[in-house]
């Protein structure tokens, strides 16, 4: 339960500083798709899932869009760097971190971009 509350406290301090930023609405609405894309791929990773069998998924998203399709095959590469673990909590945690650190990232990023273009 104690968990559960910081879970929902991180994410609630998570949303305010989203909304504070000078992130326009649509970098946010990609930052978290971009999340719950790499959310996807690294569970797919600690399922087990064989690499290649993903990666034709990336190369069909590819055909409709060049940009979804890079951006999977660059989540897959960066997934397959992290090991496959045995353990249920290990595996939540690298999902966890994966998913967390590309938001992350990707909210600097526009950050950057809106600071440049303000």
């Amino acid at each position: 339960m104690h968990k559960q509350c910081l879970a929902a406290a991180i994410t609630f301090a998570i949303s305010l500083s989203a909304l504070a930023s000078p992130v326009p609405q649509e970098e946010l609405e990609e930052c978290q798709r971009i999340e719950n894309s790499a959310k996807q791929v690294m569970k797919s990773r600690q399922q087990g899932a064989p690499m290649d069998s993903v990666w034709e998924l990336a190369e069909a998203a590819g055909k409709q869009s060049e940009y979804v399709g890079e951006l999977f095959k660059t989540l897959i590469r960066e997934a397959h760097a992290i090991p496959q673990y045995s353990s249920e909590s290990l595996q939540q945690k690298a999902i966890s971190d994966f998913h967390s650190n590309f938001y992350k990232a990707c909210i600097v990023t526009a950050e950057k971009r809106a600071g440049a273009n303000g």
